[in-house]
């Protein structure tokens, strides 16, 4: 009896007044601080680190209160070397200070691979492995031997490279491969419309080489000659006419696509490429 007159009485309300008053201060004082702690509702927009070198990297990062780490690194010829050419997160991103900021970085020297070994294995074969390691296949010439297209010397700046000697990546090799037995012709190919950027790898498989590259007044950057064409060759193709393996086509780019003779371009190249 006497507990709900305690119940009833204006002390217990009194009490219930304060302990409530105390909780409410209690979570208020709770939030304000966590969100003092973690900065709740604060950010800082990422910077654009992209083109700056490391000693810049350091100043900004440290002028925004954010931390970086260099995570990988490439080897760009077209970038300025020793400069960031990714981030992540990327610029005006929105985080939280010392938040770390991760960098890709351009190589100040090239990447460099080793010679693979080519003697012995197709020109298919070699073309494959040099395409894994980074390199290029690069002039290739025949001699007589029964091992048809079969490389027989591997070569770098016309000087034989033994496999496992470091070489920058990119390089070109050059291939000394079996002509056969008999002095092999083939027909010349017609490469007429095709794409310039793809003319190497298709020469390739024919084992011809590209010769010289005649460009118009339309093709005046190197971006320009990766969407130009080819508009003439020589040796021309008339189903008819042999050259030997190893030979050179020369060809004549341009970005008119008018100018190729109608009878030569496949429309599917265009619509394929």
């Amino acid at each position: 009896m006497n507990f709900f007159k305690f119940l009833l009485s204006k002390v217990f309300f009194i009490n219930l007044a304060i302990a409530i008053v105390v909780f409410i201060l209690f979570i208020l004082g709770a939030f304000f601080a966590l969100g003092f702690y973690t900065q709740h509702g604060e950010a800082i927009a990422v910077p654009d680190f992209k083109g700056l070198n490391m000693k810049e990297v350091e100043e900004l990062a440290e002028n925004k209160s954010l931390r970086f780490e260099v995570t990988d690194s490439v080897y760009l010829l077209n970038v300025e070397r020793g400069t960031v050419v990714e981030q992540s997160p990327i610029a005006d991103f929105k985080v939280k200070e010392n938040r770390t900021i991760f960098l890709t970085m351009n190589a100040v020297l090239p990447e460099r691979v080793q010679m693979p070994k080519l003697e012995g294995i197709t020109l298919r074969q070699a073309t494959s492995i040099l395409e894994t390691y980074g390199l290029k296949v690069g002039k290739l010439s025949y001699v007589p031997d029964i091992a048809k297209n079969v490389v027989l010397k591997q070569l770098y700046k016309g000087k034989k490279i033994v496999a496992g000697t470091m070489i920058k990546k990119g390089e070109s090799i050059s291939l000394v491969l079996g002509m056969g037995e008999s002095d092999e012709k083939l027909i010349v190919p017609n490469i007429t419309g095709r794409l310039f950027m793809d003319i190497e790898e298709i020469l390739t498989s024919y084992s011809l080489n590209l010769g010289a590259v005649v460009t118009d007044n339309t093709v005046i950057t190197s971006a320009d000659s990766s969407k130009a064409r080819v508009w003439k060759q020589s040796p021309i193709s008339d189903n008819e006419s042999e050259i030997n393996l190893g030979s050179y086509i020369d060809v004549w780019i341009t970005l008119d696509t008018n100018i190729i003779p109608a009878m030569r371009i496949d429309t599917t190249f265009i619509e394929n490429d």
